[in-house]
């Protein structure tokens, strides 16, 4: 299993304008969400996670562990419940939500190297990607 904690900077998205679309989101929330460059503060303790994502506009915190139940807030700003699970034997952890009328949508967060994160969002066969690079602490 690889470690995700770190402090993260958007460098670059694929895509997702077409998925807050898909998702539902009106025009000017998903221009303002898709122009906006997250930052993410992820604390990983074994199976047990804080990832804090921040903006300009609002800061959301999950707190959860792999396996157990909890609430995600999804990027059109909605709680929903979700389960967290490893996938390829602990190099990606994959995040599903839940809603009685939408089904579900997958956040997937791998590193593809040490210092590249890629969040990847699955959704009723839309997917968007994001990518981070680890912020270097002094």
């Amino acid at each position: 299993m690889k470690n995700m904690t770190g402090k993260w900077k958007q460098c670059k998205a694929e895509n997702l304008e077409v998925l807050l679309k898909k998702m539902g989101v009106g025009k000017l929330h998903r221009e303002i969400i898709s122009k906006v460059i997250p930052s993410l503060e992820i604390y990983q303790d074994g199976d047990h996670f804080i990832i804090r994502t921040v903006t300009k506009f609002r800061d959301v915190e999950l707190n959860f562990t792999v396996g157990e139940c909890f609430i995600d807030t999804t990027l059109s700003g909605e709680n929903r419940k979700a389960v967290a699970r490893w996938e390829h034997g602990g190099q990606r952890l994959v995040v599903t939500e839940f809603d009685d009328k939408d089904g579900k949508q997958q956040t997937q967060r791998e590193l593809a190297s040490e210092n590249e994160l890629l969040v990847t969002l699955l959704y009723r066969g839309v997917t968007a990607k994001r990518y981070f690079t680890r912020v270097k602490q002094h």
